[in-house]
């Protein structure tokens, strides 16, 4: 009988549709983001870079959890996950949710959204593709969820399924652009955010001394868009200096010591943070030293802070101050374009829909893929046991007898395996296989063979 799968809280991304059951399956994704949680949650949940090995290793050593990618931005916190049982995997992600955001598991539940098996890699599909985005079709999420598999892929937390999951999603997120329009004039959330910064300033960029702390990716994109603008002065500050060089060199700024940044901000009409460090760069104190300089050079401009961090970079008490203006994200979300609809948005939830049955497609043959293994290794084990107990009646033949009785037998087996072998990759294909599977590993003693064969 089949079953209806509603999905929630993915806004345009996915529709629900009706799957036929397909037996135990072990990939979840569990998270909130910019529609189900505000930003203070999502600032607690956040996992900056500096703490994403001991986040992946804390979940792979979860019972159920055997493989792991987490996927951080300033926009959601999900975890992906391979588990061994359903249920219990489940309640272990939402577990470690909600102890990292420091918040009860019950209160976590109307915060959070969880999908499981294609409906997980649908989700995934969406966000690569930026129809999950707060600016739809943004460009800049395919290269984070790339990221976040290669780090976990380094921390040996993904593997064989979750690599596959991530290297479809960043493929699908390229198909999405290249064959829609969903990204055609599609802002990002750093011109978002400049663009709000600049109402802020109450004039355009042009002339004026931009401070740029982080010099990352965001950072980068930072830099490109306030040099369009044609910004007057350009100051990097980053925890590497190296990186802060490099970005300074490609801005034609200069690099502000680790020890200077607070005249750096007192020198700035605007200060954009994009760093991943999990506390504050810009404190209240500093934040309150940089405007007493200007005060003292007699300049009564407004300071404006554009925070595009998750964690946030400048200390929120900092909005308080006299003179300061922050921008954060729950501004920029406020003001954020969600104007694709329409047939754009339509095609590429079909490619989402397609791309996420070849993935379903290829989950139920790999389910399959390890008693196909064992019962060709029985079928070898037995082909090579039956010549050896006939080796002395085998004895007479020269070398090319022998390989020709070889070749023989292969083909016989080989001939008797193909049929069933395929059937059972078809059956997988269309509804998983898994009572056929099952029955071979009985029939054949196949757990009998694998037990033996791993002493």
């Amino acid at each position: 009988m089949a079953r209806r799968v509603a999905l929630l809280g993915t806004g345009c991304a996915v529709r629900p549709r009706i799957v036929e059951p397909i037996g135990p399956m072990s990939l979840l994704v569990v998270g909130c983001n910019h529609r189900s949680a505000d930003l203070s949650l999502l600032e607690r949940l956040a996992v900056p870079a500096d703490e994403l090995p001991k986040a992946l290793k804390s979940l792979v050593g979860l019972e159920h959890v055997q493989e792991a990618v987490v996927l951080s931005t300033c926009n959601r916190v999900e975890i992906y996950a391979s588990v061994s049982r359903f249920h219990p995997g489940l309640q272990e992600l939402r577990g470690w949710l909600a102890e990292r955001g420091d918040i009860h598991p019950q209160d976590l539940d109307d915060l959070q959204y969880s999908y499981h098996d294609d409906r997980a890699a649908a989700h995934l599909f969406a966000v690569a593709a930026g129809l999950d985005s707060m600016v739809v079709g943004e460009r800049q999420i395919a290269m984070q969820v790339k990221q976040s598999m290669e780090a976990a892929r380094g921390e040996g937390s993904a593997r064989r399924m979750l690599q596959r999951l991530f290297r479809q999603a960043v493929r699908v997120g390229r198909r999405v652009r290249n064959d829609t329009a969903i990204a055609r004039g599609a802002s990002s959330m750093v011109d978002v955010g400049i663009d709000v910064a600049t109402e802020r300033l109450g004039g355009p960029i042009a002339g004026r001394n931009v401070l740029l702390v982080g010099a990352g990716k965001m950072g980068g994109l930072t830099a490109s868009r306030v040099v369009d603008e044609g910004a007057g002065h350009v100051a990097v500050w980053n925890r590497s200096a190296d990186k802060a060089q490099r970005l300074a060199l490609r801005t034609g700024g200069v690099v502000v010591e680790a020890g200077d940044l607070e005249c750096a901000v007192a020198s700035a009409d605007l200060v954009v943070c994009t760093t991943g460090a999990p506390e504050p760069v810009l404190d209240l104190d500093l934040v309150l030293a940089a405007r007493q300089q200007r005060l003292a050079a007699r300049d009564a401009s407004p300071l404006v802070l554009l925070d595009l961090a998750m964690p946030r970079n400048v200390d929120p008490r900092c909005e308080d101050v006299a003179g300061v203006e922050v921008v954060d994200i729950a501004d920029v979300r406020a003001v954020a374009d969600r104007g694709v609809t329409g047939e754009v948005v339509a095609a590429a939830r079909d490619i989402v829909e397609e791309e996420a049955a070849r993935f379903l497609a290829w989950t139920r043959a790999s389910a399959v893929e390890p008693t196909i293994r064992d019962l060709r290794r029985q079928a070898e084990q037995v082909r090579a046991d039956e010549l050896d107990r006939l080796a002395g009646k085998l004895s007479t033949l020269d070398d090319r007898q022998r390989e020709a009785v070889e070749a023989l037998t292969r083909g016989i087996v080989n001939t008797l395996l193909h049929t069933p072998t395929v059937r059972l990759k078809e059956l997988a294909d269309r509804t998983g296989a898994h009572d056929q599977a099952d029955a071979l590993r009985d029939l054949f003693a196949l757990d009998d063979v694998a037990s033996d064969s791993d002493t």
